[in-house]
């Protein structure tokens, strides 16, 4: 995979992607705006969403309703999250033989393995000529 990264004005960086754009930053006026920490954990429970409605598709099992609730814990001294949990909220006709392996499915998210394992970092600069 390759992206570039490029500056959108003042406080907004952007890349495009896949036929994307996604921007980070705030809007000067109002403040608002997503960062790139908000888009890690937004990856996470998509991520896990995704292999959970896999889960039940595969399985015929009718996954509307479910929800993915994903919280974190911030450490003030630290300042950063120091846990995750990821909840899954689902329908009351969810077999519940399958609760256990529903949950397990959540380990399979890429993003959750790419923390456990996570790839070499190498950073470089050059002067464009």
């Amino acid at each position: 995979m390759e992206m570039e990264i490029r500056f959108a004005g003042v406080q907004k960086v952007e890349t495009r992607l896949k036929g994307a754009t996604i921007t980070v930053g705030s809007d000067i006026e109002n403040e608002s705006g997503l960062e790139p920490l908000d888009l890690f954990f937004i990856s996470l429970g998509l991520c896990a969403g995704k292999y959970v409605m896999e889960f039940c598709r595969t399985r015929d099992i009718p996954y509307e309703g479910t929800k993915i609730l994903l919280r974190t814990q911030w450490d003030e001294d630290k300042k950063m999250h120091t846990q995750v949990l990821i909840q899954i909220q689902l329908p009351q006709e969810f077999p519940a033989k399958y609760k256990k392996a529903v949950i397990r499915v959540v380990d399979l998210c890429s993003v959750k393995k790419h923390i456990f394992t996570p790839p070499a970092f190498k950073v470089d600069a050059h002067i464009a000529s």
